[in-house]
Protein backbone atom coordinates (compact mmCIF):
# COMPACT_ATOMS: atom_id res chain seq x y z
CA UNK A 1 0.00 0.00 0.00
CA UNK A 2 1.34 3.67 -0.99
CA UNK A 3 -0.11 6.67 0.27
CA UNK A 4 -1.04 9.35 -2.34
CA UNK A 5 -1.74 13.02 -1.76
CA UNK A 6 -4.18 14.31 -5.07
CA UNK A 7 -4.98 17.53 -6.00
CA UNK A 8 -7.99 18.34 -7.76
CA UNK A 9 -8.68 21.81 -9.32
CA UNK A 10 -12.56 22.13 -8.09
CA UNK A 11 -14.15 24.71 -10.21
CA UNK A 12 -15.47 22.29 -12.02
CA UNK A 13 -16.67 18.66 -11.69
CA UNK A 14 -14.22 17.34 -14.84
CA UNK A 15 -11.28 17.40 -12.80
CA UNK A 16 -13.28 15.63 -9.67
CA UNK A 17 -14.41 13.28 -12.80
CA UNK A 18 -10.94 12.62 -13.70
CA UNK A 19 -9.97 11.59 -10.16
CA UNK A 20 -13.14 9.22 -9.18
CA UNK A 21 -12.28 7.46 -12.25
CA UNK A 22 -8.49 6.41 -11.47
CA UNK A 23 -9.39 6.10 -7.70
CA UNK A 24 -11.30 3.15 -8.75
CA UNK A 25 -8.08 1.72 -10.18
CA UNK A 26 -6.31 1.82 -6.66
CA UNK A 27 -8.37 -0.17 -4.00
CA UNK A 28 -5.12 -0.59 -2.51
CA UNK A 29 -3.65 2.86 -2.05
CA UNK A 30 -4.64 5.05 0.91
CA UNK A 31 -5.62 8.96 -0.56
CA UNK A 32 -5.01 12.24 1.20
CA UNK A 33 -7.28 14.71 -1.29
CA UNK A 34 -6.23 18.43 -1.56
CA UNK A 35 -8.80 20.96 -2.86
CA UNK A 36 -11.94 23.07 -2.78
CA UNK A 37 -15.23 23.35 -4.82
CA UNK A 38 -16.45 20.31 -6.36
CA UNK A 39 -13.34 18.42 -4.01
CA UNK A 40 -15.23 18.70 -1.08
CA UNK A 41 -18.42 16.36 -2.53
CA UNK A 42 -15.40 13.61 -1.47
CA UNK A 43 -15.81 13.57 2.08
CA UNK A 44 -19.67 12.60 1.25
CA UNK A 45 -18.06 9.54 0.01
CA UNK A 46 -16.27 9.00 3.73
CA UNK A 47 -12.86 9.66 2.03
CA UNK A 48 -9.87 12.28 3.29
CA UNK A 49 -9.99 15.89 2.09
CA UNK A 50 -7.25 18.77 2.93
CA UNK A 51 -9.64 21.75 1.91
CA UNK A 52 -7.88 24.83 -0.13
CA UNK A 53 -8.82 27.84 -2.08
CA UNK A 54 -9.64 27.63 -5.43
CA UNK A 55 -8.27 29.91 -7.91
CA UNK A 56 -10.90 29.28 -10.48
CA UNK A 57 -12.55 31.54 -13.16
CA UNK A 58 -15.56 34.07 -12.04
CA UNK A 59 -18.62 33.68 -14.61
CA UNK A 60 -21.36 35.73 -14.54
CA UNK A 61 -24.22 35.69 -17.59
CA UNK A 62 -22.08 33.37 -19.39
CA UNK A 63 -19.16 34.84 -19.61
CA UNK A 64 -15.88 35.63 -17.75
CA UNK A 65 -15.59 38.13 -15.20
CA UNK A 66 -11.70 39.33 -15.89
CA UNK A 67 -11.56 41.86 -12.99
CA UNK A 68 -13.49 39.73 -10.79
CA UNK A 69 -11.13 36.86 -11.47
CA UNK A 70 -8.51 38.56 -11.24
CA UNK A 71 -8.65 40.06 -7.79
CA UNK A 72 -9.74 36.66 -6.50
CA UNK A 73 -6.45 35.25 -7.45
CA UNK A 74 -4.47 38.73 -5.68
CA UNK A 75 -6.42 37.35 -2.63
CA UNK A 76 -5.84 33.98 -2.54
CA UNK A 77 -1.67 34.69 -3.70
CA UNK A 78 -1.99 37.49 -0.84
CA UNK A 79 -2.40 34.54 1.62
CA UNK A 80 -0.88 31.66 -0.09
CA UNK A 81 1.59 31.72 2.44
CA UNK A 82 -0.16 30.63 5.43
CA UNK A 83 -1.77 28.51 3.08
CA UNK A 84 0.86 26.78 1.82
CA UNK A 85 2.26 26.35 5.47
CA UNK A 86 -0.70 24.82 6.43
CA UNK A 87 -0.87 22.08 3.22
CA UNK A 88 2.82 21.48 4.15
CA UNK A 89 1.82 20.58 7.57
CA UNK A 90 -0.86 18.12 6.66
CA UNK A 91 1.45 16.42 3.80
CA UNK A 92 4.34 15.56 6.70
CA UNK A 93 1.63 14.23 8.60
CA UNK A 94 0.44 11.83 6.15
CA UNK A 95 3.90 11.20 4.57
CA UNK A 96 2.79 10.56 0.94
CA UNK A 97 4.96 8.70 -1.31
CA UNK A 98 3.54 10.71 -4.49
CA UNK A 99 1.31 13.60 -4.93
CA UNK A 100 -0.43 13.88 -8.12
CA UNK A 101 -2.27 17.40 -9.04
CA UNK A 102 -5.03 17.68 -11.41
CA UNK A 103 -4.59 21.23 -12.30
CA UNK A 104 -4.09 22.04 -8.41
CA UNK A 105 -2.41 25.41 -7.75
CA UNK A 106 -1.03 24.53 -4.17
CA UNK A 107 0.10 21.05 -3.94
CA UNK A 108 2.62 20.96 -6.89
CA UNK A 109 4.61 23.64 -5.13
CA UNK A 110 4.46 22.53 -1.58
CA UNK A 111 5.47 19.12 -3.14
CA UNK A 112 8.77 21.34 -4.53
CA UNK A 113 9.02 22.53 -0.63
CA UNK A 114 9.22 19.31 0.80
CA UNK A 115 11.37 17.34 -2.15
CA UNK A 116 8.10 15.12 -3.11
CA UNK A 117 7.89 13.83 -6.35
CA UNK A 118 4.65 15.51 -7.77
CA UNK A 119 2.63 13.81 -11.24
CA UNK A 120 0.70 16.69 -13.15
CA UNK A 121 -2.39 14.44 -14.67
CA UNK A 122 -5.12 17.26 -16.61
CA UNK A 123 -5.83 17.72 -20.25
CA UNK A 124 -4.94 21.17 -20.34
CA UNK A 125 -1.36 20.84 -20.72
CA UNK A 126 -2.22 19.59 -24.32
CA UNK A 127 -1.68 22.98 -25.07
CA UNK A 128 1.76 23.54 -23.83
CA UNK A 129 3.58 20.25 -23.58
CA UNK A 130 2.23 19.00 -26.66
CA UNK A 131 2.38 20.07 -30.43
CA UNK A 132 -0.64 22.23 -31.11
CA UNK A 133 -1.34 23.95 -34.85
CA UNK A 134 -2.63 28.00 -33.35
CA UNK A 135 -6.32 28.79 -34.25
CA UNK A 136 -6.91 31.16 -36.34
CA UNK A 137 -8.50 34.08 -34.89
CA UNK A 138 -7.59 33.24 -31.30
CA UNK A 139 -3.96 34.35 -30.92
CA UNK A 140 -4.35 36.64 -27.35
CA UNK A 141 -6.84 33.68 -26.15
CA UNK A 142 -3.88 31.51 -27.18
CA UNK A 143 -1.36 33.17 -25.64
CA UNK A 144 -3.60 34.42 -22.22
CA UNK A 145 -4.83 30.83 -21.46
CA UNK A 146 -1.02 29.11 -22.42
CA UNK A 147 0.73 31.61 -20.54
CA UNK A 148 -1.26 31.20 -17.40
CA UNK A 149 -0.94 27.69 -17.80
CA UNK A 150 3.28 28.15 -18.01
CA UNK A 151 2.87 30.36 -14.93
CA UNK A 152 0.55 28.96 -12.32
CA UNK A 153 0.25 25.19 -13.58
CA UNK A 154 3.39 23.69 -14.36
CA UNK A 155 5.50 22.94 -11.54
CA UNK A 156 5.09 19.22 -11.37
CA UNK A 157 7.76 16.34 -12.06
CA UNK A 158 6.06 15.01 -14.84
CA UNK A 159 3.38 15.14 -16.88
CA UNK A 160 0.51 12.84 -18.36
CA UNK A 161 -2.07 14.65 -20.67
CA UNK A 162 -5.43 12.90 -21.06
CA UNK A 163 -6.73 13.56 -24.75
CA UNK A 164 -9.37 12.71 -27.10
CA UNK A 165 -7.28 14.10 -29.72
CA UNK A 166 -3.75 12.87 -31.14
CA UNK A 167 -0.84 15.28 -29.28
CA UNK A 168 2.92 14.57 -29.99
CA UNK A 169 4.61 15.66 -26.24
CA UNK A 170 7.26 18.00 -27.02
CA UNK A 171 9.64 16.45 -24.45
CA UNK A 172 10.53 13.64 -22.24
CA UNK A 173 8.73 14.59 -19.24
CA UNK A 174 5.47 13.85 -21.38
CA UNK A 175 3.22 11.20 -21.72
CA UNK A 176 -0.01 11.34 -24.02
CA UNK A 177 -2.69 9.00 -22.73
CA UNK A 178 -6.63 8.41 -23.80
CA UNK A 179 -8.99 9.96 -21.75
CA UNK A 180 -10.25 8.86 -18.07
CA UNK A 181 -13.34 7.49 -17.75
CA UNK A 182 -15.11 6.46 -14.84
CA UNK A 183 -16.63 2.78 -14.35
CA UNK A 184 -20.46 4.00 -14.95
CA UNK A 185 -19.14 5.47 -18.47
CA UNK A 186 -17.65 2.36 -19.44
CA UNK A 187 -20.25 0.40 -18.93
CA UNK A 188 -23.48 1.83 -21.05
CA UNK A 189 -24.62 0.09 -23.33
CA UNK A 190 -24.94 3.20 -26.67
CA UNK A 191 -28.38 3.34 -28.43
CA UNK A 192 -29.80 5.75 -31.12
CA UNK A 193 -32.59 7.83 -29.64
CA UNK A 194 -34.01 10.71 -31.12
CA UNK A 195 -33.34 13.79 -28.04
CA UNK A 196 -30.69 16.01 -27.80
CA UNK A 197 -28.59 16.19 -24.33
CA UNK A 198 -27.55 19.52 -23.95
CA UNK A 199 -24.93 20.31 -20.99
CA UNK A 200 -24.26 24.31 -20.93
CA UNK A 201 -22.27 25.29 -17.86
CA UNK A 202 -22.29 29.03 -19.13
CA UNK A 203 -25.75 29.83 -19.81
CA UNK A 204 -27.93 29.74 -22.64
CA UNK A 205 -28.38 32.17 -24.92
CA UNK A 206 -31.75 33.13 -26.41
CA UNK A 207 -30.53 32.51 -29.86
CA UNK A 208 -29.79 29.27 -29.10
CA UNK A 209 -32.61 27.98 -26.88
CA UNK A 210 -34.87 29.15 -30.17
CA UNK A 211 -32.69 27.51 -32.72
CA UNK A 212 -33.02 24.16 -30.18
CA UNK A 213 -36.55 24.60 -30.07
CA UNK A 214 -36.97 24.92 -33.49
CA UNK A 215 -34.89 21.48 -34.53
CA UNK A 216 -38.55 19.74 -33.72
CA UNK A 217 -36.17 17.20 -31.41
CA UNK A 218 -36.95 16.88 -27.57
CA UNK A 219 -33.91 18.76 -26.29
CA UNK A 220 -32.60 17.35 -22.17
CA UNK A 221 -31.02 20.46 -20.76
CA UNK A 222 -28.54 19.67 -18.02
CA UNK A 223 -25.85 22.27 -16.62
CA UNK A 224 -28.39 25.12 -15.87
CA UNK A 225 -30.16 23.99 -12.51
CA UNK A 226 -34.12 21.81 -12.51
CA UNK A 227 -36.20 24.86 -14.49
CA UNK A 228 -39.64 25.28 -15.68
CA UNK A 229 -39.38 23.59 -19.60
CA UNK A 230 -39.86 25.96 -22.51
CA UNK A 231 -41.56 24.17 -25.12
CA UNK A 232 -39.35 20.99 -26.02
CA UNK A 233 -36.41 22.15 -23.80
CA UNK A 234 -36.64 20.34 -20.76
CA UNK A 235 -33.95 21.47 -17.82
CA UNK A 236 -32.83 19.03 -15.80
CA UNK A 237 -30.87 18.67 -12.54
CA UNK A 238 -28.17 17.25 -12.73
CA UNK A 239 -28.20 13.67 -11.33
CA UNK A 240 -25.31 11.37 -12.37
CA UNK A 241 -27.49 8.46 -13.03
CA UNK A 242 -30.25 10.49 -15.30
CA UNK A 243 -27.47 11.95 -16.77
CA UNK A 244 -26.16 9.21 -18.37
CA UNK A 245 -29.10 7.36 -19.16
CA UNK A 246 -29.71 10.86 -21.64
CA UNK A 247 -26.49 11.03 -22.81
CA UNK A 248 -26.23 7.09 -23.47
CA UNK A 249 -29.37 7.14 -25.57
CA UNK A 250 -29.23 10.63 -27.37
CA UNK A 251 -29.29 11.47 -30.86
CA UNK A 252 -26.10 14.13 -30.94
CA UNK A 253 -24.67 16.08 -27.68
CA UNK A 254 -24.45 19.64 -27.74
CA UNK A 255 -22.12 21.64 -25.50
CA UNK A 256 -19.71 24.15 -24.53
CA UNK A 257 -16.79 21.24 -25.83
CA UNK A 258 -15.66 20.77 -22.57
CA UNK A 259 -12.97 17.36 -22.40
CA UNK A 260 -14.59 15.58 -20.05
CA UNK A 261 -18.28 15.41 -21.61
CA UNK A 262 -17.03 15.69 -25.15
CA UNK A 263 -14.40 12.31 -24.36
CA UNK A 264 -17.53 10.58 -22.84
CA UNK A 265 -19.96 11.05 -25.86
CA UNK A 266 -17.07 10.17 -28.35
CA UNK A 267 -16.15 7.13 -26.78
CA UNK A 268 -20.34 6.32 -26.63
CA UNK A 269 -20.26 6.78 -30.67
CA UNK A 270 -22.44 10.45 -30.16
CA UNK A 271 -21.22 13.04 -32.37
CA UNK A 272 -20.71 16.51 -30.65
CA UNK A 273 -21.86 19.82 -31.65
CA UNK A 274 -19.60 22.75 -29.66
CA UNK A 275 -20.50 26.12 -28.90
CA UNK A 276 -17.06 27.11 -27.17
CA UNK A 277 -16.83 29.65 -24.42
CA UNK A 278 -15.64 32.94 -24.86
CA UNK A 279 -12.04 32.87 -23.25
CA UNK A 280 -11.76 29.23 -22.72
CA UNK A 281 -9.10 28.42 -25.07
CA UNK A 282 -8.73 24.76 -24.74
CA UNK A 283 -12.34 24.87 -26.03
CA UNK A 284 -11.62 26.07 -29.24
CA UNK A 285 -8.76 23.58 -29.44
CA UNK A 286 -10.93 20.57 -28.34
CA UNK A 287 -14.15 21.69 -30.91
CA UNK A 288 -11.33 21.98 -33.77
CA UNK A 289 -10.40 18.72 -33.32
CA UNK A 290 -13.68 17.41 -33.10
CA UNK A 291 -14.73 18.80 -36.36
CA UNK A 292 -11.19 17.33 -37.85
CA UNK A 293 -11.47 13.90 -36.69
CA UNK A 294 -14.85 13.86 -38.57
CA UNK A 295 -16.96 13.38 -35.08
CA UNK A 296 -18.78 16.71 -34.68
CA UNK A 297 -18.79 20.15 -35.68
CA UNK A 298 -18.90 23.90 -33.70
CA UNK A 299 -19.86 27.35 -34.08
CA UNK A 300 -19.14 30.04 -31.97
CA UNK A 301 -21.83 32.92 -32.08
CA UNK A 302 -24.96 31.48 -30.91
CA UNK A 303 -26.98 34.26 -33.60
CA UNK A 304 -26.21 31.67 -36.16
CA UNK A 305 -27.10 28.59 -34.02
CA UNK A 306 -29.76 27.89 -36.17
CA UNK A 307 -27.94 27.64 -39.11
CA UNK A 308 -25.36 25.45 -37.27
CA UNK A 309 -27.85 23.09 -36.08
CA UNK A 310 -29.56 22.44 -39.43
CA UNK A 311 -25.74 21.75 -40.82
CA UNK A 312 -24.86 19.87 -38.01
CA UNK A 313 -28.34 17.52 -38.82
CA UNK A 314 -27.79 17.29 -42.52
CA UNK A 315 -23.80 15.42 -41.60
CA UNK A 316 -25.34 13.38 -38.80
CA UNK A 317 -25.03 10.55 -40.64
CA UNK A 318 -21.50 10.96 -41.55
CA UNK A 319 -20.76 12.11 -37.51
CA UNK A 320 -22.32 8.76 -36.94
CA UNK A 321 -20.26 6.83 -38.95
CA UNK A 322 -17.05 8.08 -37.80
CA UNK A 323 -17.88 6.87 -34.49
CA UNK A 324 -18.02 3.66 -35.51
CA UNK A 325 -14.67 3.18 -34.90
CA UNK A 326 -14.81 3.78 -31.17
CA UNK A 327 -11.69 5.50 -28.64
CA UNK A 328 -9.68 3.35 -26.42
CA UNK A 329 -9.54 5.07 -22.57
CA UNK A 330 -6.42 5.73 -20.89
CA UNK A 331 -7.52 4.85 -17.71
CA UNK A 332 -4.92 1.49 -17.40
CA UNK A 333 -2.11 3.69 -18.87
CA UNK A 334 -2.25 5.88 -16.47
CA UNK A 335 -2.94 3.83 -13.32
CA UNK A 336 0.32 2.19 -15.00
CA UNK A 337 1.96 5.69 -14.87
CA UNK A 338 1.15 6.33 -11.66
CA UNK A 339 2.29 3.15 -9.85
CA UNK A 340 5.58 3.67 -12.02
CA UNK A 341 6.35 6.45 -9.89
CA UNK A 342 5.55 4.86 -6.66
CA UNK A 343 8.65 3.23 -4.53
Amino acid sequence: MARIAWGIMGDSRGHLTRALALLQEFPQHEFLFVGGGSTEDLRGLGLRVFSLPVPGTILSHGRVRGLATGVHFLRLLLHSPETLRGLRAALEGFRPDLAVTDYEFFLPRASRALGLPCLSLDHQHVLTKCRQEPLPGQSLNRLATTASIRLLFSRASRYLVTSFFPAPPLGPDTEVLGPILRRDVLALAPRSGGHVLAYLRTGLPRDLAGALAATGREVRVYGLGALPAQGPLRFLAGERAAFLEDLASCAFVLCNAGHNLASEALFLGKPVLAMPSAMFYEQYVNAWHLRGMGRGDFFIDPARAGEALAGFEKNLERFVAAGAQGMEPGNASAAAAVNRLLP
